[in-house]
């Protein structure tokens, strides 16, 4: 009898187990289509990793894909092949807010689930955006940062990416507000935007044309991560190093040579990876009806506590992470291997 009772248990044991191995997962079955600004960037390389990374827990599969010139007809046409080939879930990095509501709001007609990610579709196209940090959080740091090692004066500029970038005119429009706003910037001139197209060799010649024209410029502000590394090695090859400073958004492993050798006493990022991870949870809950876009709303996500939808300044919904993390000479180091 106990030889009986010990195979039974046996058998249930194993059934149990058999069980908890084939269990679905909740992504099973879902698909999600990937569009960022440009392929090859590896900022959005690392946001891929991310989905990579709840892929394995959730057991969705994705795809992935950017326009090679960062243009908005590219992203849409890579948005209708996701349409057509009937994923559940759209995470876009816009190169241009408004251009991609139309073909978002076809999307969502079709029951797919529309999210914004690091660069927002406008409200009306979208049914969520999930972004790092506030824009005004991005842009103050960046400005405090730079105007701190100008010592409070002098000539000021941006390097920016697009002039149709949504993200970073945002941070921009916040600098600039700011910098109007606080006495404590009365002896900094702005000198305004210049833009280098997330190009090397154009953002590059933009930094080089800015120091021609204004030999005694002090500071640099370059809020997009591939530009950052032209603008510093410009000013290297200027021989411009203690006379300018920079700061920005950028990726460690790009910058670390240009901190160390002081052309920027400190530059800042998010996780990409961490943003891509938090979007593929949202969309993966959002698919499955577990979850609303709606206000006051609240997601946990592992390693993420009580995310909260909010209203956001156009209108509608968003999501912060709110990480951002300085990379200077004593830390760049430590996230070379992560960005």
């Amino acid at each position: 009898m106990k030889k009986v009772l010990a195979i039974v248990l046996a058998l249930v044991l194993a059934l149990s187990l058999m069980s908890i191995a084939t269990a679905e997962k909740a992504g099973d079955g879902l698909t999600i289509g990937i569009v960022y600004k440009q392929s090859g960037n590896a900022y959005f390389q690392a946001g891929v990793s991310g989905f990579a990374k709840a892929a394995e827990e959730l057991g969705f599969e994705f795809m992935h894909d950017g326009p090679e010139d960062s243009s908005n007809d590219g992203q849409e046409r890579i948005i209708r092949n996701y349409i057509d080939m009937g994923v559940d879930v759209l995470c876009i990095s816009a190169n241009d807010a408004a251009g991609l509501v139309d073909v978002c709001n076809e999307a969502r007609a079709k029951g797919i689930v529309v999210l914004s990610w690091d660069a927002k579709v406008d409200a009306e196209g979208r049914d969520l955006d999930i972004e790092p940090a506030s824009a005004k959080a991005i842009g103050v740091q960046q400005l405090e940062s730079i105007a701190e090692t100008m010592g409070y004066e002098g000539q000021l500029a941006i390097v920016s990416a697009g002039a149709t970038a949504p993200n970073q005119n945002l941070w921009i429009s916040f600098i600039e507000e700011e910098l109007k706003a606080n006495e404590k910037y009365a002896k900094v001139e702005y000198l305004g935007v210049v833009y280098g197209d997330d190009d090397y060799t154009k953002s590059y010649d933009v930094t080089k044309s800015l120091i021609d024209k204004y030999p005694d410029i002090k500071g640099l502000i370059v809020p997009t991560t591939n530009g950052g590394p032209a603008v510093a090695k410009c000013i290297m090859d200027e021989g411009k190093v203690g006379q300018i400073k920079m700061t920005g958004l950028t990726l460690a492993s790009d910058m670390a040579e240009y901190i160390k050798g002081g052309v920027a006493d400190a530059t800042f990022l998010w996780n990409p990876i961490e943003l891509g991870y938090v979007t593929a949870y949202v969309g993966v809950a959002m698919a499955n009806g577990e979850f609303e876009a709606a206000e006051g709303a609240t997601i946990e996500v592992p390693g993420f506590e009580g995310l909260e939808v909010i209203p956001s300044d156009d209108g509608g919904l968003i999501l912060y992470l709110n990480k951002l993390n300085p990379f200077t000479p004593e830390t760049v180091d430590a996230w070379i291997d992560i960005l």
